[in-house]
């Protein structure tokens, strides 16, 4: 499985993009309607109206459904059925399973109306034919989301068509250590707001934190959900087409530089395979980390976890965050740069299977339009699991009535519902977060800009090799990312087996049609 993450401007709120603990969307699908004998669920208006039209809509959370959820999801019907005749049924899934799940539902032709592409490539949805091109859809059904959207509409684009919508947020990356606040104060650690930390100074800040804790104390959580090193935090490079076996641009080399290279054949992943082996050895990472089911974000709030690294924020505090609840400090480590259509979006898909591609695309649409909508996906009521801190008259600052967020009624903290930039902000964020956030890209240089913005890979030609090279990195990444294997060994098995299963065959051929593509613009 591919990983994440977020692309922080999600999980700001979430701290990381990480596994979640629902079951699969196949099944456990919430509604309070009554079922007609078909099992599909039917919903009408007021007398003399049209039936409602059912949508089913993939849901990613972090917990299981409960009695709040469905009240939610009964608010939010009682809105769309009145203002656009739609009535959505929510399938759980988890966050980075959600392509795999909708893969399995649609090929076994069951109704799915709107479905998640996590930090993967849409084409692998594309090219097996499992969901629809949205341009037509949009013109006729979207303007919210065109109007929202922007030129950010483009990261769902594939091969020049649209087939997928982002959220509406800002699309740079930047990378951060995540740091409990207690243990900054504790043992003194000075925290720069406008360093970049490189990885030798974050291992001396372990090694002194480690020798106060004890042997049981862990410094450093590989996620379980991503093969990226260092949970993408070991320096800025460029998926071409989402994932890793089709090969990467080395920004962190040059923003010029329009090489494909095998990450894993790099320098920079051999001194990371290096550096993962020490700290296991140090004890910096839990002994059962490449065999751990463990929810990342469960780990990092035990007493004797330090942080981790991953995603980051214009503001290197961020404190109290959904998913850590807790009052952390960042350690940049990656700054600000801005990957490709590769870097990892997270995109809304319509697939075949969808029984009103239309009320699908108007639903999306809603979400946009509607900030009552959105919110209430996103926050629950407020009153109830949530209050307003401060209204400056443009911008809300709330924070939830529970103490520990992630253990509300439902747990969401995945911003993808509607435009983010719009939701309120949870203190003590400052206020104006959103505002900085745009301004903070906008002041972008176009020297951190991937070469490959807009570009998309078609693997058609090599999908048996991608398929063998991500058995193959499935293998051998994780374990090597927890520190579980020597690399002197393995590594260079890792790499044979990665040539033996024809990664520089794809890469060939992403290198040459990458070299046709930037040969036109």
């Amino acid at each position: 499985m591919q990983k994440v993450e977020i692309y922080f401007s999600i999980l700001v709120l979430a701290g990381l993009f990480i596994v979640s603990s629902v079951t699969g969307c196949g099944g456990n699908l919430s509604g309070g309607s009554e079922e007609t004998d078909s099992g599909q669920e039917s919903v009408t208006v007021d007398e003399g109206s049209d039936e409602i039209v059912d949508i089913i809509w993939q849901y990613p959370a972090l917990s299981e459904q409960g009695e709040a959820f469905y009240r939610m999801e009964d608010a939010l019907n009682e809105m769309m059925e009145k203002d656009i005749g739609v009535h959505v049924t929510f399938g759980p899934t988890k966050l980075l399973e959600s392509q795999s799940d909708a893969i399995l539902m649609v090929s076994a032709g069951e109704q799915l109306d709107i479905c998640l592409t996590a930090f993967e490539s849409v084409g692998n949805l594309v090219e097996q034919g499992l969901i629809l091109p949205l341009d037509d859809l949009v013109a006729k059904s979207g303007g919210n989301i065109t109007e929202q959207l922007g030129e950010h509409a483009e990261r769902g684009k594939y091969k020049g068509t649209l087939y997928g919508i982002v959220p509406g947020d800002v699309d740079y990356q930047i990378y951060s250590y995540t740091m409990k606040t207690r243990f900054v104060e504790k043992y003194n650690i000075e925290v720069d707001d406008d360093k970049i930390y490189t990885l030798e100074e974050m291992e001396e800040i372990f090694d002194t934190v480690k020798a106060g804790e004890g042997d049981d104390f862990i410094c450093f959580i590989p996620w379980n959900n991503t093969y990226d090193p260092l949970n993408y935090s070991l320096c800025e490079y460029d998926k071409l087409a989402g994932g890793l076996a089709q090969g990467v641009l080395m920004l962190n080399r040059s923003f010029e530089d329009t090489t494909i290279y095998n990450l894993f054949e790099t320098e920079e992943y051999a001194q990371h395979a290096e550096r993962m082996y020490r700290w296991a050895q140090k004890g910096f990472i839990a002994a059962d980390a490449s065999v751990s089911t463990d929810d990342p974000t469960e780990v990092f709030n035990r007493e004797n976890v330090l942080g981790t690294f991953g995603y980051g924020e214009p503001e290197a505090k961020m404190m109290l965050t959904e998913s850590y609840n807790d009052d952390v400090v960042q350690f940049k480590v990656v700054d600000i740069y801005q990957p490709g259509n590769g870097g990892g979006a997270i995109l809304w898909n319509i697939p075949i299977t969808s029984a009103n591609p239309e009320k699908a695309m108007e639903a999306l649409n809603y979400i946009y339009a509607n900030k009552e909508a959105a919110w209430l996906i996103q926050y629950g009521f407020e009153g109830e699991e949530w209050e307003v801190v401060e209204d400056d008259g443009e911008n809300l600052l709330i924070q939830y009535l529970e103490e520990d967020a992630t253990q509300r009624a439902y747990a969401n903290p995945y911003g993808i519902w509607g435009d983010i930039l719009e939701h309120p902000v949870f203190a003590p964020t400052p206020i104006d977060r959103s505002a900085r956030r745009r301004e903070y890209q906008e002041a972008l240089p176009d020297l951190r800009k991937s070469p490959a913005f807009g570009y998309t890979f078609d693997q058609a030609s090599v999908s048996a090799e991608v398929a063998a090279v991500d058995v193959v990195i499935a293998q051998y990444a994780t374990t090597i990312n927890c520190g579980a294997l020597d690399p002197e060994k393995a590594l260079p098995e890792f790499i044979e087996s990665l040539k033996g299963a024809g990664i520089d065959k794809i890469i060939a051929e992403n290198q040459k049609q990458f070299d046709e593509w930037l040969a036109l613009e």
